[in-house]
Parts: structure tokens; C-alpha cells; sequence
């Protein structure tokens, strides 16, 4: 697809909106009557927002009406356009491409963002192994495999994966079988949730029997999976194998359970989805529930800024466009609490990826008007308790901001914490929380090199030297208040290091253990200079967020070390032989179980494990 043709209009920057559409008046009317797209820009030529129309004139002419009622964030955005480029395609349904398109590639600041751009999750059957195990995958590959989904969350797939495994005994080891010979069984196989063709308790025809199976339950044709497995009962019966006939029976009867705690919401198994808006105090939430064939198998909440009521049909369609655009499986019907403008060409676009009809319906009564209710209902409640815990963090913020004496709320705290074993293995971490939350993807480890033996003070200061000169380098955000685990040494550790790097104005406060170390309760805490720990009350909101980043700090910087510290004590006399890496260090453990039965192995043993040719195996047998 191609534009045909693109202007731009320059506005001018009076105040008064209703000066701006009078001086606007002969420019819009030179608007193309025409379907297309139009990006409005600030000042700078930066894009505020892009959206389509069916009719270029009387939608970008709509924004600039002196009585139009806009809502809080189309309102920003208009106040800050000054100009606007269109362009014009060939139908309604190109411009909701391009749209889409010109979203994803520019991120305007004033378009609904669906923000979760982490992959969706997949089943992956790893039908190119001997005997296929069933896998959680972030892509799809052209490796072989067979997948399903993707699915709505990490939590529907993993549940998926969970009853697949209770149900159909697929191996779930790692390990490649190929050639091997036959071992024992692990406990999965005396659990029956595996059926151990590792030991040979399988031929490979009556496994792929057992996958053809999961593949039929993934696929959702649990009925027909049920008359089969029925069916395969009686013959093994028949024949008196009656271990595989209890086999089918007893995954028979769990899919006739798993049947049972469904909640069916159409007798037709229609494939569906529910989409419903709720929006309160500035923010909106969208809850999705789907329903497969007829019953409810997933749902998941997404959360938007800045939107109210009036955004709500703009929000739904920008919703339905990016969700399904990641590769969910679009349904026949898509039922939603608004009347998207773009209602026409969204289903057009739907229906055109999908290859069949798929209608979007905004019901009015019976059975998909109480769905639709249902999820309203959800999207309110959870939407509540969001705002909820929010209020409860902005309260534990003031607080903290008035027993500390600072200026304003800290927004931004950054925890630090040291770990080692008498010295050995020193790792430092910084967690970050914003606005009172963690910030995962701003946590940090450090492996302390400046410090030798146990020297906290030394370690912290290293840590906070390193984090401060990395963040002054990228012009990354300096935290409003920096919580250490520790007493008043190493808050004034700190102290002093920040104030020969110049930055003596960063608030900090450090937490120390009281004389019962097993209980929070009687934790001190200590600002730098002063004498008298800072109190607060043992039911403080303040206090529980302290604590919370102290012990996120003390448990990423334990785990860290952990890390090292496993791995080193893993190294052995192994290391030191020129041609065992990794690999064939791990193969010769498993084999043998330890470097004395290594060593006493003959070399034939050693060249069949480590599958070398006869020079390479008799030089490390020479070495051992």
C-alpha cells in the first residue's frame, strides 16, 4: 500500500480555541473529504497523536469545534498541536494499516499504547526428538516443532502445561535419548507422570500414540479425545493388557473432571471474546475473558494512564487492533462494552486475518449482555483495588517524606545491600522502586573488586561510587532517597562517599536489625549526623515500605552470591585438563559420579563417554 497524496497544515498558537478554529476555518475546509490517516504534531514536529477517518475533513475538523467535548487527554493534545500532515488512501481499511503501522513505529505520546510488548506465551511439542516433550516457548521457530497458542498469559500456559503433565505421562526431562542406553527410571515415572521411555518402558509407536493425544486435547477436542480414549480402554482390556487399560481410564476420568469445573457459557462452543473498559481517576482498565469453545479458558487485565469514560470507544478499538495484531487467535465474536468509530473496518481487518467472519457486537440483552456485565463487574473491581493500593503507597510515601525531613515524596528509592561468605564471593545489589513499586528491569548486581575480607562499609562504598558515576555518565535519574541495609556506620559510609562524588543532597536512611533480629517490629532506623534513630509506629505504612526494599535488596543481593558461590565450589581438578570444558566435565560426573572414579576409569570408558577419538582420550587419560 501507498499514500496517494500528504499535506501539511501549520496552526497558529493563540490560546483560545475558539481564536484557533476561526483562524483554522479556510484551512480545514481544505481538507480531503477522503478517507486517510493524519499525525498531529507540537512546535517541534514531534507527533502527538495519529489516528484515521473515514473522512479526513470532518474528523480533524471535529478536534478544533469550540463546543467539542473533549476528554482530559485529547484536550493536552490539542492545546499543544500546531500542526497536522494527512495522508490520503485508497479505503477505510488502509487507513487503519498505515495507522497501526505509524503507532508502533512512533510511539505518540497521546495514542492508547498497549504496553505489553513481552512476546505471548506458547506450547511448543518437540516432535523432532524421539519422544516429544511438550515445552513453553517465547516464539514460534522453524525448528520441527509443533506449538499452540499463543496464549492470553504466562499464568493460562502454564496451567495448560500443568494439567497436560497431570494427565498425559510425556517425559519431561531435558535430556536427548537419542542412541543412549536405558537407565532408571526417576520418580516422575513411580508418580505416573511419566512413562519412561528413558528406561525403555515405552516402544516409540505406543508414545507417539500418547502425543497424538495431547495434541487432540490442546486442540481443544476433548469429546472426541474422550470416545477414543474409551475406545482404546476396551481394546486393551480386550487383549488383557490391563496396565494400559488403566492407563486410559484414569485420563479419561481426569478429562471428564476437567469438563466438569469448566464454566460453560454456550451450549454451541463458539469460540469467543469479552472485552469490557471500566475508567476512574484518570486511569482505565480493559479485562479480556476467553472463551473456547464455549467454555472459559483464560482471562487477563491490562492497564492504561490517562484515560476516562470519553476515551472509552477509542480505547476498545485501539485495544482490539494492537492485541490482535501479536498473533492471538482471533474468534468469530467479539464482545465489548463500546461502539468503536471504527467498528466497519475493524471487523473487515479481523475477518481478512483471520480468513472467516469475525463480527464485533456491543450487546443490548440476553446471554452476551451478562457476559459483557460479567466483565465489566471484574474490570471494576480489579481496577478499585489497583487505585486502592496506590492510595495505601502514596500515604507510606508522605509519610516516609515527613519522619525523614525531605522535601518531597521519594518517588524514586534505590536499596542497597552487600553479600558475601567471610569475605569470599563480596557481590553488592541495588534495587529501584518507583512511585512505591519495584522496578525489576532497573535492578542491578555489582561483584565487588576493590574490597578484600569481610568490609562492608568498603563494599557499599564501592557499590555506591560504581552506581552513581554509571548513572551521572548515562544522565540516568538520581534516586530521591537511597535506603541501606545497615546501621549507622554504613549509612555514613555512604554518606561520606556521596559527598566526595558531589552528591552530598541525596536523601539517605539505613535499617538495622534491633536486639530481636527475628523480628521486624523492632528495626531502627538511622539518617546521617544524626544520633537518635527516625521512629515509626510498628503498623507504619512508611515502615512496611522500607522493610519491603530492604529485604528485596538483602534477597537479590543473597541470590547473586549464591550464584558464585555454587559455581565455584563446582570447579574441580577437571578445569585444569586441556580438552574438558563444560560439556564433558558434565558428562564424566554423570557418568562415573566423582573426579576419584573418573581417574580410576579405563580409557575406553573414558573415550565412549566423551565420544573423542583415540588421541584426545589418551591425552586426558595421561593427564588425570
Amino acid at each position: 500500500m501507498s499514500p496517494e497524496t500528504g499535506y501539511t497544515f501549520i496552526m497558529n498558537e493563540t490560546k483560545s480555541s475558539k481564536d484557533r478554529f476561526t483562524h483554522l476555518r479556510e484551512t480545514l475546509n481544505r481538507l480531503p473529504a477522503k478517507p486517510g490517516v493524519y499525525l498531529m504534531k507540537d512546535k517541534n514536529g514531534i507527533i502527538l497523536y495519529v489516528g484515521k477517518a473515514k473522512s479526513l475533513r470532518d474528523r480533524v475538523r471535529s478536534y478544533f469545534q469550540s463546543c467539542a467535548a473533549h476528554s482530559p487527554r485529547i484536550e493536552a493534545m490539542v492545546k499543544k498541536a500546531r500542526s497536522v500532515d494527512v495522508v490520503i488512501t485508497a479505503s477505510e481499511i488502509e487507513a487503519l494499516i498505515l495507522e497501526d503501522n505509524l503507532i508502533k513505529k512512533e510511539k505518540p505520546a497521546f495514542n492508547v499504547l498497549l504496553k505489553d510488548d513481552k512476546n505471548y506465551p506458547y506450547l511448543k511439542l518437540t516432535m523432532k526428538e524421539k519422544f516429544p516433550r511438550l515445552v513453553l516457548a517465547r516464539k514460534v521457530l522453524k525448528d520441527g516443532g509443533m506449538y499452540f497458542g499463543p496464549f492470553v498469559s504466562a499464568k493460562s500456559v502454564r496451567e495448560a502445561l500443568r494439567l497436560v503433565r497431570k494427565i498425559f505421562p510425556l517425559r519431561q526431562s531435558r535430556d536427548n535419548l537419542e542412541g543412549k542406553p536405558f537407565r532408571r527410571p526417576c520418580l516422575n515415572f513411580q508418580m505416573k507422570r511419566c512413562l519412561a521411555p528413558c528406561a525403555g518402558k515405552i516402544s516409540e509407536e505406543q508414545y507417539r500414540s500418547e502425543v497424538d493425544r495431547v495434541v487432540m486435547f490442546l486442540k481443544g477436542r476433548n469429546e472426541e479425545l474422550v470416545k477414543t480414549l474409551h475406545q482404546k480402554m476396551m481394546d486393551a482390556s480386550g487383549e488383557e493388557l490391563f496396565e494400559v487399560a488403566a492407563r486410559y481410564r484414569d485420563e479419561m476420568s481426569a478429562l471428564k473432571k476437567l469438563a466438569e469445573k469448566q464454566s460453560i457459557t454456550d451450549t454451541s462452543l463458539a469460540d469467543e471474546d469479552v472485552i469490557a473498559s471500566y475508567e476512574r481517576a484518570g486511569r482505565s482498565i480493559m479485562k479480556i475473558f476467553r472463551i473456547k469453545r464455549g467454555k472459559m479458558n483464560a482471562e487477563k487485565n491490562f492497564l492504561f494512564d490517562k484515560l476516562d469514560i470519553l476515551d472509552r470507544d477509542e480505547a476498545l478499538g485501539a485495544f482490539i487492533r494492537q492485541f490482535y495484531s501479536h498473533g492471538m487467535e482471533i474468534p468469530g465474536t467479539i464482545i465489548i462494552n463500546g461502539a468503536p468509530d471504527d467498528k466497519a473496518a475493524l471487523e473487515e481487518y479481523l475477518s481478512a486475518r483471520k480468513g472467516a467472519k469475525a463480527q464485533i457486537v456491543f450487546p443490548a440483552r440476553g446471554r452476551k449482555r451478562r457476559l459483557m456485565e460479567m466483565a465489566e463487574k471484574n474490570a471494576k473491581l480489579q481496577l478499585t483495588c489497583a487505585l486502592d493500593s496506590e492510595k495505601e503507597r502514596r500515604g507510606a510515601l508522605e509519610e516516609i517524606k515527613d519522619k525523614l525531613s525531605l522535601a518531597n515524596p521519594p518517588t524514586v528509592i534505590e536499596a542497597y545491600d552487600i553479600s558475601n561468605t567471610s569475605g569470599l564471593n563480596p557481590v553488592g545489589s541495588v534495587v529501584v522502586f518507583r512511585d512505591g513499586s519495584p522496578s525489576k528491569s532497573e535492578y542491578r548486581k555489582y561483584k565487588i573488586k576493590s574490597v578484600s575480607g569481610p568490609d562492608d562499609y568498603a563494599s557499599l562504598a564501592e557499590v555506591a561510587r560504581r552506581r552513581m558515576t554509571r548513572l551521572a555518565e548515562k544522565g540516568g535519574l538520581i534516586a530521591n532517597l537511597i535506603l541501606i541495609d545497615g546501621g549507622k556506620g554504613q549509612v555514613n559510609a555512604i554518606s561520606r562517599e556521596l559527598g566526595e562524588m558531589g552528591f552530598d543532597g541525596v536523601a539517605i536512611v539505613g535499617i538495622a536489625k534491633g536486639k530481636d533480629r527475628e523480628n521486624p517490629d523492632s528495626d531502627q532506623f538511622f539518617i546521617p549526623g544524626v544520633k537518635e534513630e527516625v521512629k515509626f509506629t510498628s503498623q507504619s505504612p512508611g515502615r512496611f515500605l522500607l522493610q519491603r526494599a530492604r529485604d528485596e535488596a538483602h534477597r537479590f543481593a543473597v541470590s547473586y552470591h549464591r550464584k558464585l558461590r555454587d559455581s565455584a565450589m563446582t570447579r574441580s581438578s577437571l578445569d585444569a585438563i586441556p580438552g574438558i570444558g563444560p560439556k564433558r566435565k558434565k558428562a564424566l560426573l554423570k557418568r562415573f559420579g566423582s573426579v576419584r572414579k573418573i581417574r580410576e576409569a579405563p580409557l575406553e570408558e573414558l573415550k565412549e563417554t566423551l565420544r573423542v577419538s583415540d588421541r584426545v582420550a589418551k591425552g586426558i587419560y595421561e593427564k588425570l
